[in-house]
């Protein structure tokens, strides 16, 4: 005879339930046991894909992007500029919600500086994409910078 562990009575020896409390007595012979292995490897691929394990920053990156500059629109009515600049991303992954700085600079010397997002700006990976912004002018500037602050990686 032993005792059970959960109700502490007496119960046949080797017994894998207690017949008085139904608890199990070896926990590896419980059901729900099993069924928590089976779903393990299907909790590890659900992270995996979704990127929760791989997590890429921008700033490692970067140094396979370039940029450049397109053309110019001078939208006068609202005292605007629109620069499109042509991105290259060289890596295997898709890249969006962009979050990037223009810097309007004088032969050189730094005039002003704009930062803004957009969101749905996506590029793909190994390809070529143009990005329009919309920068207020900025007397006397004669070239525009864009430095991308952040990128986000596409987890599908």
């Amino acid at each position: 005879m032993q005792t059970c562990k959960s109700c502490f009575k007496e119960i046949e020896s080797g017994a894998l339930k207690c017949s008085y409390c139904q608890a199990y007595q070896l926990w590896y012979k419980h059901p729900q046991f099993y069924s928590l292995i089976m779903m393990l490897p299907f909790f590890i691929f659900i992270f995996w894909n979704t990127g929760l394990m791989s997590n890429k920053e921008f700033s490692d990156f970067e140094s396979e992007f370039s940029f450049t500059q397109e053309k110019i629109i001078d939208a006068k009515s609202k005292n605007r500029l629109l620069i499109t600049y042509k991105v290259k991303n060289d890596t295997e992954y898709q890249w969006d919600n962009i979050r990037y700085e223009i810097i309007s600079r004088n032969n050189g010397e730094l005039l002003a500086s704009e930062s803004d997002n957009n969101y749905f700006w996506v590029i793909r990976p190994n390809s070529e994409s143009f990005l329009t912004v919309n920068i207020q002018i900025v007397p006397n500037a004669n070239e525009w910078e864009l430095k991308i602050k952040d990128l986000e990686v596409s987890r599908f």
